[in-house]
C-alpha cells in the first residue's frame, strides 16, 4: 500500500523542472519572432492558459526558430503569462 502511495506521489509530480523563465527576455522573443503572426498580446486569448499548458503548446510551435530552445519558450511563458505563479516549468 505505502509502495502506492509513493508511486501515485511521483505521478503527480510536474513533467517540467527548470524555473520559469525571464519576462523581458520574452518580450523580446515575442517581439522578434511572434509578433509578425500574432501581432499585439492583448488580442490573444490566454484565459484559461496555464503555464503548464502553454508550454505544452510552445513545444509544437514556432519559437525563434523550427525547434526554439526549452528557454526560449520558458521566458514566453513568463512574458504571457505574467500572473503565473513562479513554477518549474521546462522539460
Amino acid at each position: 500500500m505505502a509502495r502506492f502511495l509513493v508511486l501515485m506521489m511521483v505521478m503527480a509530480v510536474p513533467l517540467y523542472a527548470d524555473p520559469l523563465g525571464d519576462s523581458a527576455q520574452g518580450a523580446l522573443i515575442y517581439a522578434q519572432s511572434c509578433a509578425r503572426c500574432h501581432r499585439d498580446v492583448a488580442q490573444l486569448d490566454l484565459a484559461s492558459a496555464t503555464p503548464e499548458n502553454l508550454m505544452l503548446f510552445l513545444t509544437r510551435h514556432r519559437t525563434r526558430s523550427d525547434q526554439g530552445s526549452d528557454q526560449d519558450r520558458a521566458d514566453l511563458v513568463a512574458y504571457l503569462l505574467p500572473q503565473a505563479p513562479t513554477q518549474e516549468l521546462s522539460e
